[in-house]
């Protein structure tokens, strides 16, 4: 983990620093033990003259919004795409595995912005066109936790399952496919034989077996998600450190010419490398927990 946020980083400073720069790759190679030792490791990404603070103390400030988000996401979308895939694997073919099919393919295909903008405009609290749901999440309506643990709550739920919903469609589809392979397998027909109840057989055992590859998926898919993330926060106006370094972009004279600098990459590339390497490390951890066989 700790070689991905080291490498990531310091690959974008190198090509990024000699294209705007107008260097060559080796002589802004030989700039990077000073950038790691000055600029990466204590985090310190100058000063953003928009707000008023280094750089550094922005992304700690903001990065528990764009944390939270990841992490309710995934729980939300491992959740659903679970029962949804043990409702599809004991049931195959059935009215509620098709609907459950479509489903899947309607969440992976259609794009969050543009889920998250219908429901903004037709059902947002404040603004709704069609129906105004009192407990959505609306536009701007963040609050912090340790302010209004329901208003957080509300701020959030909404965004958890517009981002949570592609994974959800990747994560039944992923279940029931593994879910087919594994009730064949010798252990579940003990189980059956010795008289245990169908249900039990098929979330005590067959599922334990069958999550191994789905966390696999969850794993390789958290770059998808912090993708996404960026999107949601500026489509809910969140105040995370994705948003607010876009916003922090545009800093010409008359604010209508963007100009990204290139303290403003390397936050984002140090906050995106982390969240990816600590998520894909716990997934691999939890993996090997479940899956003897992924530890070798």
């Amino acid at each position: 983990m700790s070689v991905v946020v080291l490498v990531t980083p310091s690959l974008t400073y190198v090509l990024f620093g000699s294209l705007r720069e107008g260097v060559s790759v080796t002589d802004k190679a030989s700039q990077l033990p000073g950038y790691l030792s000055d600029t990466f490791l204590p985090l310190d990404f100058g000063y953003a003259p928009r707000f008023h603070e280094p750089r550094g103390r922005l992304l700690l400030d903001t990065m528990p919004v764009d944390i939270a988000l990841l992490l309710g996401s995934l729980v939300c979308g491992v959740a659903i795409g679970l029962a949804a895939g043990l409702v599809g694997g004991a049931r195959r073919r059935s009215a509620a595995d098709r609907a459950l099919a479509v489903g899947s393919a309607i969440g992976m295909s259609m794009p969050v912005y543009w889920f998250s903008s219908i429901v903004l405009v037709l059902f947002a609290p404040q603004s709704g066109y069609l129906l105004r749901i009192p407990f959505l999440s609306w536009y701007g309506g963040y609050v912090p936790f340790a302010d209004s643990p329901l208003r957080w709550l509300q701020s959030l739920w909404v965004p958890w399952l517009v981002l949570a919903a592609p994974l959800a469609a990747m994560v039944y589809r992923m279940t029931r496919a593994s879910l087919a392979e594994v009730v064949s397998e010798d252990f579940i027909r003990t189980a059956r034989a010795k008289g245990v109840r169908e249900r039990v057989v098929v979330r005590r055992h067959a599922l334990r077996a069958a999550l191994s590859p789905v966390i696999g998926l969850v794993s390789v898919n958290v770059a998808l998600l912090v993708t996404n993330v960026i999107v949601i926060e500026r489509a809910f106006n969140l105040p995370g450190f994705f948003r607010v370094a876009s916003i922090g972009q545009f800093n010409g004279l008359d604010d209508k010419e963007p100009h990204i600098s290139l303290a403003d990459v390397q936050a984002l590339i140090v906050e995106a490398s982390l969240l990816i390497a600590l998520t894909m490390f716990l997934a691999d951890v939890l993996r090997a927990k479940l899956d003897p066989q992924a530890r070798m």
